[in-house]
């Protein structure tokens, strides 16, 4: 009569842990399921596919293709450059980068390092191709006009004049 109770209480407890397991072991079959169906992140959050990196002595400049938002996206095409190790970069950059690769510089690009990771960025960014659009003190206002920190990177996206 007493070993029914102990029974059910193992039964629940049981049933309630495979419960909380099931996501973590179905994970990775989760997972290739969408990659197998063609899902993937948009590019307008992922920055787009990194095309190029420019050395730059201690740190690098990774280029990656522009982005062109989807029909019913507000945000305007641009282009993210991402700026690493943050650790090796001197506490003022400014930089200018050839984003198309034709060997002449497209845009300079500004900004401070903070040694704070949660200080705010800002970014001054002057157009020296009439593709791209300058940029002066921005922050965090657009997905396609930004500059943030990102584990040991510095984004900044810099939006097109005429995609």
């Amino acid at each position: 009569m007493k070993l029914r109770p102990i029974l059910g209480y193992t039964a629940a407890g049981a049933t309630v842990l495979a419960a909380l397991l099931t996501p973590f072991l179905l994970m990775g079959l989760f997972s290739k399921g969408f990659i197998a169906l063609g899902m993937h992140v948009d590019e307008v959050y992922t920055g787009g596919p990194k095309v190029r990196t420019i050395p730059m002595g201690a740190y690098s400049i990774n280029v990656h293709r522009p982005v062109y938002p989807h029909l019913l996206q507000s945000e305007k095409p641009f282009v993210q450059l991402d700026w690493s190790p943050v650790s090796a970069l001197p506490q003022r950059v400014s930089d200018t980068v050839d984003i198309d690769g034709d060997g002449q510089p497209d845009i300079r690009v500004s900004f401070d390092v903070p040694r704070d990771p949660k200080a705010p960025l800002r970014v001054d960014v002057d157009s020296l191709n009439p593709r791209y659009q300058a940029m002066q003190n921005a922050g965090k206002e657009k997905y396609s006009r930004l500059i943030v920190r990102v584990d040991n990177a510095i984004l900044v996206r810099v939006p097109l004049a005429n995609p």
